[in-house]
C-alpha cells in the first residue's frame, strides 16, 4: 500500500459565507484569471491569514495582502472589490511586511459598513497565484467561521 500524504488546508480569512471565485464579480478573479482559490463574503471585518508562512506584502491602500505559506504557496487577500478606490479609508492593518503569521492570525480589520456605504463589494478573494503547484485540489462552500473553517484541501504536486 502506497502512503498518501494528508491534504493541506486553506482556512477561512472571515466569518461569513465561502463561495467559489466564480460568483466573484470581478472577471479577473471569477475566470480563475489570477490563481486558483476561493471567496468569502464576510460577516466580521476582521480578516485573517488562511495559511501559516510570512506576510509577504500590504498594498499601499491596505485592500491586498500577499502571505507566502510554509509550504511554498504565493497568496492573495484582496478584500473587497473596487476597494482601491478607498485608499486605505477603512482598513487598519494589524501586521507589518515581513512578519511571521499562523493560520488564523488576524492581519487586517475593515470597516465593512463604510465599503457598503460606498457601494464596494466586500467579498474577499482568496487566490493562489502560483496555482501549478497545486494537485487534487477541493473545496467546503458554505457557512465558515473566521481563521477555523477549512475551505480549501490540496496536496502539493
Amino acid at each position: 500500500m502506497l502512503f498518501q500524504k494528508k491534504k493541506s488546508q486553506l482556512i477561512a480569512v472571515t466569518s461569513g459565507r465561502a463561495i467559489p471565485l466564480s460568483e466573484v464579480p470581478d472577471e479577473a478573479f471569477s475566470t480563475g484569471l489570477l490563481g486558483q482559490g476561493f471567496a468569502v463574503e464576510p460577516t466580521d471585518g476582521i480578516i485573517c491569514s488562511p495559511i501559516s508562512g510570512r506576510l509577504h506584502s500590504i498594498s499601499e491602500s491596505r485592500h491586498a495582502y500577499t502571505v507566502f505559506s510554509d509550504d511554498g504557496l504565493d497568496l492573495l487577500i484582496h478584500v473587497g472589490i473596487d476597494s482601491v478606490t478607498l485608499k486605505g479609508e477603512g482598513f487598519s492593518p494589524l501586521r507589518e511586511e515581513g512578519d511571521a503569521v499562523a493560520a488564523g492570525d488576524a492581519l487586517v480589520k475593515v470597516d465593512l459598513a463604510l465599503l457598503r456605504s460606498r457601494g464596494i463589494p466586500t467579498v474577499i478573494p482568496v487566490v493562489v497565484t502560483n496555482p501549478e503547484r497545486l494537485k487534487d485540489v477541493d473545496f467546503s462552500f458554505g457557512a465558515v467561521s473566521g481563521g477555523t473553517s477549512a475551505v480549501m484541501h490540496y496536496r502539493l504536486g
